[in-house]
């Protein structure tokens, strides 16, 4: 920790000595559709300074039980959840689901990331209000595992720790741990700190890993605290917003983008503004509720330093531009640089999406000199290189239009040597793939990112 917030531990520490330490210490299948935001490292304290062991205090123990919280929305909307929140309350009741509880179970509240409500900003989340000031070390989320993976649900790709003193500024706590496993019905995610921090409000921030999130209760271990102690500063994060439909969010493509960025050694944070078979021009409209004004709330919650466009598959350049004609300098005006997605063609007729691609390439190009925006993730590309080079690979997922959990690496990949410039020699994430799948993947990533596609129309 910070040597400034140890300081003020220390005050503390002598008017409690005795507290402290020496050290640092309705039962059926559910209705699943189709799929469609690290701690900073701190520097080393010396082992001379003593500071508080929270869990020597008298009153350490869950201080989210019983708290009142809010939450995103359930599926398909809070009026009618299929897996409801009992009494708007079970998150924080301190029940949680025994060892072979089915996903029915009233103990579960089900979110999933097939609504707008999640793919506008890449994840659910739970914010408890812990009605005061506390110190805080230790967060669990129970959540669903894959003993319910038949029926479409297992633990989440991870669970965002956020922590605040007013409810409005959030400082990232870390990430829970998450080891799945079908043995039992529910596991917790943990995240547990070296040092203690003080907040009111936590937040659970729920990156799924397959259609349905599943959680049954959340915690947060902590003592009352006397003071509001500074947050550390954070490590120089790259922040990333993604705007678009579902072929940005489908199987998770930031979020893929994020795990190879981190495995190279980048830290990026990513976050989505995106709604299926949305249009860019729908985002530039500021009175529209569900893209322009859910678009610009969240230009308005934080900083990005790059933000990502995709428009729709049937648009083409005279939809576009007047879209970006007002995106641009507004977003521009954040101090965001912008960048291009060339989405893959979407077109469910494999002998059509040459064509389809290649209107994508003309719109794409245009933009990019139109508004001097320098790079353009060739996603249409890669797809066309893949498909003819490896025709084994299935990039494409069932419905022959969006792109599968494969098509999401070869993108997150292409993003990735666009975007930030990385070797994918050094990139270890491999999203479960085996090698061979994989180095056939980044060989296209390459070649899209480095040659491109050698469209025939062009000549």
């Amino acid at each position: 920790m910070k040597r400034k917030i140890i300081s003020a531990f220390l005050c503390f520490v002598l008017l409690f000595s005795s507290a402290a330490v020496s050290l640092f210490g309705c039962e059926g299948t559910p209705d699943t559709p189709e799929e469609s935001s690290a701690a900073p490292q701190e520097s080393e304290p010396e082992e001379s300074i003593p500071v508080i062991n929270i869990k020597d205090f008298a009153d350490y123990e869950n201080k989210a039980l019983g708290k009142a919280y809010t939450r995103s929305t359930l599926y398909p909307d809070d009026t009618s959840p299929s897996y409801p929140d009992e009494g708007n309350k079970s998150m924080t009741d301190g029940e949680i689901a025994s060892e072979n509880a089915k996903y029915s179970d009233k103990t579960f509240m089900g979110f999933n990331k097939s609504i707008a409500d999640y793919t506008s900003r890449g994840y659910s989340y739970i914010s408890v209000d812990l009605g005061g000031l506390f110190y805080v070390d230790k967060f669990v989320a129970h959540v669903a595992s894959a003993f319910h993976e038949s029926v479409g649900i297992s633990a989440p790709q991870y669970v965002e720790i956020m922590i605040s003193h007013d409810n409005q500024n959030w400082y990232k706590a870390g990430r829970a741990a998450i080891e799945d496993t079908a043995e039992v019905s529910s596991i917790p995610a943990t995240l547990e700190l070296e040092s203690a921090l003080t907040a009111r409000y936590v937040q659970y921030r729920f990156v799924g890993h397959s259609n349905w999130i599943m959680v049954c209760e959340v915690e947060a271990f902590g003592a009352q605290a006397e003071q509001e102690l500074p947050y550390p500063e954070e490590d120089a994060v790259q922040t990333f917003l993604f705007v678009g439909n579902s072929s940005t969010y489908f199987f998770d493509v930031p979020t893929k983008f994020m795990y190879i960025a981190e495995s190279a050694g980048m830290n990026i944070d990513v976050s989505y503004c995106c709604v299926g078979g949305a249009y860019l021009s729908q985002f530039a409209d500021a009175n529209d509720e569900q893209h322009g004004k859910a678009l610009r709330q969240q230009l308005a919650e934080k900083d990005f330093d790059y933000v990502v466009l995709q428009d729709n598959g049937n648009a083409d350049y005279e939809d576009s531009k007047p879209a970006l004609d007002i995106l641009v300098p507004m977003l521009r005006e954040t101090g965001a640089t912008v960048h291009l997605y060339k989405r893959y063609s979407s077109n469910d007729v494999p002998a059509n999406r040459l064509d389809s691609a290649y209107r994508h390439e003309v719109n794409y190009t245009k933009l990019a000199e139109a508004f001097d925006i320098e790079k353009v993730a060739p996603g249409a590309d890669a797809f066309l290189i893949c498909e003819r080079k490896y025709p084994e690979l299935v990039i494409y997922h069932t419905d022959n239009s969006h792109h599968s959990d494969l098509g999401a690496y070869l993108l997150a990949c292409v993003m990735a040597v666009t975007y930030l410039d990385i070797d994918l020699d050094d990139v270890t994430y491999t999203a479960g793939f085996d090698a061979d799948t994989v180095a056939k993947i980044k060989d296209c990533a390459r070649i899209a990112c480095e040659e491109g596609f050698d469209y025939p129309q062009d000549k």
